[in-house]
């Protein structure tokens, strides 16, 4: 068996069948090497050159393809805007009966449990993957389990994403209307995707030490998204890195949580300046605890990102001094409580860490409570 691993980016090579991301094999010489037990040497071995060059191989051509794409944009810039006005044209009629299906649910009413089964909603979301809108289908989707999660309070979760998807329904059609930041933030939650070179050309670049706060991976319509947050140390800025990989495989991007790397960003252009691609970054060191603020001040940065941008569905959040409880729910300094939306592996292990102690907690704060994916202890980090 042989292991190979990045230290760029943590991406690894094992011949193991694992299908587990990382491996225990990667992640042993990981630890090895964070331990300082590996010597540094000039010379790689032939079978690290070779992975090494592939991967170089894959880059350059991934570059190549999107440069020529690139240019055939350039070249045919007619061909260009009829393909897109073709693709607004579909996106907009599969809103419209989109509209229209919620204004029936409403008018039949929603109590009946068939009504917002899977089987029923999720013929209307193919439509919208047919339409070209694969955002509003995913949250389409989500109405199932809005209803089926949400014990009592299900008509308040249900009700809540008809208004979410009728204002994005409305905001397609006023789109010329809105702020050029506003477009670009219901562009992305309808699912069109964002040009990777036109971010690097336009989006706002922040070099700063980014300490990576937390990473979550789900499934995401046959694909595994992965998101890993970062707090720049200077400018206080949050980024969010989002990567994808195909069906029951790890994506590729994969930072240590608790690690500090020495990066430029450049920003997605939206109302919320939280996604962005990592540019030229390398790791520094290993992070301490990071500076966390109440729970109070949590809800309010929720609020304030909610006002700017409504289809947020959660906002990152480093609550400081919180003590965690076995009925669920998170206490902070001044005596606020909060719902820990996660699964008990996870809410065992943050008490564990904790032991009735006071921790720093990193997480999503939503309207149903806060998902916790970090906690520190001991200035190390804990990925939950």
């Amino acid at each position: 068996m042989t292991v190979s691993v990045a230290d760029s980016d943590t991406a690894y090579q094992c011949t193991c069948p694992s299908r587990k991301f990382p491996c225990k094999h990667a992640l042993g010489l990981l630890l090895l090497w964070a331990a300082g037990s590996i010597a540094e040497t000039d010379v790689l071995p032939e079978r690290v050159e070779v992975w090494a060059e592939s991967r170089r191989d894959r880059a350059e051509k991934s570059a190549a393809r999107s440069a020529a794409k690139a240019e055939k944009v350039a070249a045919d810039p007619e061909g260009a805007a009829k393909r897109a006005a073709q693709r607004a044209e579909r996106i907009g009629n599969g809103l419209a009966d989109l509209d229209r299906w919620l204004t029936d649910q409403i008018a039949a009413g929603i109590s009946d449990s068939a009504t917002l089964s899977y089987s029923a909603v999720d013929p209307v979301a193919k439509r919208l993957v047919d339409a070209q809108a694969p955002g509003v289908a995913g949250r389409v989707r989500t109405l199932a389990s809005a209803r089926s999660s949400s014990g009592d309070a299900w008509p308040d979760a249900v009700l809540a994403e008809f208004a979410r998807l009728h204002l994005l329904c409305q905001a397609w059609t006023r789109l010329a209307e809105l702020p050029p930041a506003m477009q670009d933030t219901v562009r992305r939650r309808i699912g069109i995707s964002v040009d990777a070179d036109a971010v690097r050309r336009d989006g706002e670049r922040v070099a700063d030490r980014w300490h990576v706060l937390g990473s979550r991976d789900r499934a995401a319509d046959k694909l595994t998204e992965r998101r890993i947050w970062l707090r720049g140390a200077e400018s206080g800025r949050t980024a969010m890195l989002l990567a994808f990989g195909a069906m029951q495989q790890a994506p590729a991007l994969a930072l240590p949580v608790g690690a500090v790397y020495q990066a430029e960003m450049v920003f997605h252009s939206e109302v919320l300046p939280l996604r962005a691609q990592m540019e030229t970054g390398e790791i520094a060191t290993m992070g301490a605890s990071p500076a966390g603020a109440t729970l109070q001040a949590a809800a309010d940065a929720f609020a304030d990102a909610l006002a700017a941008d409504p289809w947020q569905d959660g906002w990152p959040v480093v609550v400081a001094d919180a003590v965690p409880d076995r009925d669920g729910e998170l206490a902070d300094a001044e005596g606020r409580r909060v719902p820990l939306i996660c699964e008990d592996a996870a809410l065992w292990r943050l008490l564990a860490v904790s032991g009735g102690h006071p921790v720093t907690v990193f997480g999503e704060y939503t309207d149903a409570g806060l998902q916790p994916l970090t906690v520190w202890a001991a200035e190390a980090a804990v990925a939950l």
